[in-house]
């Protein structure tokens, strides 16, 4: 079954996905308990801990839309690199970058997060590189799916089919397999 749509392109420019293209607000779903004020270095820290587990979540507040993040870590770091999640390009904020598939098409979730309030705003952004990678793949995978049987030829009329020669000989039982 394929994972990504054949034109993920012209699928990206449907209604859709068209909310999604320009700047919205965004909050970071925090879990219960940390939902107070006087909890904020607790909610970065859990931040930070999701990320180093990879995962983390953004809503999108006008259509109430979930989309879960995945980072890549490098390996030997504990947190993804600041292409993916950067608390250091202005204080008080981290941008975060995640790739996804989203309804057959491959894109990217472009974000900046307050780290006092927790909202913010992001974007969807039509990832070509994903695609094409995905597209390969989804293409070998139709290459090695195992194709149906080759019918038949038909039989012509008045060829004797197999359990017809069985008859033939005197035999009632069928032959073996049928």
């Amino acid at each position: 079954m394929p994972k990504v749509h054949e034109d993920q392109r012209a699928k990206f420019e449907e209604e859709f996905f068209c909310k999604f293209q320009r700047d919205t607000e965004i909050k970071y779903p925090l879990p219960k308990g940390l939902e107070k004020k006087e909890a904020a270095g607790e909610r970065v820290a859990h931040l930070e801990k999701e990320m180093r587990d990879g995962t983390s979540c953004i809503a999108f507040k006008a259509c109430g839309t979930n989309l879960p993040l995945r980072f890549m870590i490098p390996d030997g770091e504990s947190l993804p690199s600041s292409e993916w999640a950067d608390f250091d390009r202005e204080p008080g904020k981290v941008h975060l970058k995640s790739r996804m598939v989203l309804n057959g098409v491959c894109c990217q979730v472009v974000a900046v997060l307050d780290l006092d309030t927790f909202t913010g705003v992001a974007h969807l952004e039509y990832d070509e590189d994903l695609a094409k990678r995905e597209a390969k793949m989804t293409h070998d995978v139709v290459d090695i799916m195992p194709r149906p049987a080759p019918a038949f030829p038909p039989q012509s009329a008045g060829t004797p089919t197999m359990w017809d020669q069985t008859q033939l000989a005197g035999d009632t039982k069928p032959p073996h397999g049928f």
